[in-house]
């Protein structure tokens, strides 16, 4: 009984997840539409002036100052990268990537889709040194717009191969995340590094003494971020950092907490009433685990917020009033276009025959390899993520860098109009040979 209630639970997490990531993705699609369109309008002065428009926090001589461009990306999408990184553990722990023979093939394919992508781009840029360190940024898979494209195919797709891409994105995800740790670092600070380090390892201790308050975490969090960020490595690492130290279940004592719930109902009088639903909700937050909980706090907070205004301030990609298509022959834009349109799906089918053929993975359960060929474009599919590690990989403010955001624009609505038909036609309503 255990094991089923488990599974069902697992279900109803992953449920819930991809119904948000379906309704995000659609809000995500009509900021970036709406940024894109102030960029290029008569709004454009008054949408750049608020992108640079500079707010500050002090406290008597200590002051931290950023526009409110940098707020976002290097404050707010700490978040984001924080709720990836619980999903991560959770997937890891009892989740898909749990069980080795689901996790395998999504692993081998997001290894295959981050290498072969970054080679293509690599190949575009050896000549151009300005331009070679962009390489990190078509190796990303955004898994709000690739579970929302599934989504709108309706009950066609099985849910074998929603797990089969969620997965993969996750993969993906981890991936980028050790991409800006390791190679978009810059004017390194040990001192402060090991002093955000000391908060995680405060946080940890907090999570071995079962502590679950959240003001406690989040106070862990915020000196985390505020050192990472004083360190050179990019703040956002510090979300995810942080979300490995949140405990995936509670220590609870079951005799202390039904003694204290049969004490809310007085005399022999068993209905229950406004203060027994308050002992019963809090029993419920006590066996509740901290990850689970906070994860589910986020994702509307990230979804519907926090994705959005990331998109409204970075997919504004202003147009010289007379265009110079020559910018299209550029070699990073043209590695970042190639690198998801071509590289995304040659890497993952690539990895996937190869991991299927040696008997290491299996196909998910009611798909064949056309319905793959669809989802391995659909992988290319970077927008978020990528224009996230452009930021990172381009100077602020560049030519280079809005360049660069075009080229991730122009792939992705290429994937998804390539992906999307042929995940289609590949899914036959009759059920698919392996």
């Amino acid at each position: 009984m255990d094991l089923l209630e488990k599974e069902s639970h697992q279900d109803s997490v992953f449920s819930s997840f991809l119904h948000s990531q379906t309704a995000s993705g659609v809000v995500l699609l009509l900021v970036s539409g709406f940024a894109f369109f102030l960029a290029n309008s008569t709004y454009w002065e008054i949408y750049n002036q608020l992108s640079h428009t500079h707010l500050s926090v002090s406290f008597g001589e200590w002051q931290l100052d950023l526009d409110i461009n940098h707020w976002v990306n290097e404050g707010l999408m700490v978040l984001f990268f924080f709720l990836v990184g619980l999903e991560i553990k959770r997937e890891v722990l009892v989740g898909e990537l749990s069980d080795p023979r689901k996790a395998a093939l999504a692993v081998y394919a997001a290894i295959g889709g981050m290498v072969v992508p970054a080679l293509i781009y690599s190949l575009f840029n050896l000549l151009a040194p300005e331009t070679r360190g962009g390489w990190g940024v078509p190796m990303a898979t955004d898994i709000a717009f690739v579970v929302g494209v599934l989504s709108v195919l309706g009950s066609r797709v099985p849910l074998s191969l929603k797990v089969f891409v969620t997965s993969l994105a996750i993969v993906d995800d981890l991936g980028a995340i050790l991409v800006i740790a390791l190679f978009y670092t810059e004017n390194f600070q040990l001192t402060a590094l090991l002093l955000s380090l000391l908060f995680v390892a405060g946080s940890f201790i907090y999570a071995k003494m079962n502590g679950s308050r959240g003001v406690v975490y989040a106070a862990f969090c915020m000196g985390c971020w505020y050192f990472m960020l004083e360190s050179g490595i990019h703040s956002t690492i510090a979300g995810v950092i942080m979300a490995m130290t949140i405990p995936l279940r509670q220590k609870y004592n079951l005799k202390q907490i039904n003694e204290e719930f049969k004490e809310s109902f007085t005399g022999d009088d068993f209905d229950l009433k406004e203060h027994h639903l308050d002992a019963l909700s809090r029993v419920i937050r006590n066996v509740e685990g901290p990850l689970y909980r906070f994860e589910h706090f986020l994702h509307p907070w990230v979804g519907f917020v926090i994705m959005p205004l990331f998109a409204f301030f970075n997919a504004g990609v202003h147009l010289p009033t007379h265009l110079n298509w020559s910018l299209i022959f550029e070699p990073h834009v043209m590695g970042i276009y190639f690198g998801l349109v071509m590289g995304k799906p040659l890497g993952v089918l690539l990895a996937c025959r190869i991991a299927v053929a040696k008997g290491w993975a299996h196909l998910p359960s009611e798909v064949n390899w056309k319905a793959m060929i669809g989802v391995s474009y659909l992988a290319g599919l970077g927008f978020t993520m990528s224009l996230f590690i452009s930021v990172l990989a381009f100077v602020p403010g560049s030519l280079n860098l809005e360049e660069a955001k075009l080229g991730i624009l122009a792939a992705s609505i290429t994937a998804m109009l390539i992906g999307t038909p042929l995940t289609w036609f590949g899914l036959a309503p009759a059920k698919q040979e392996q």
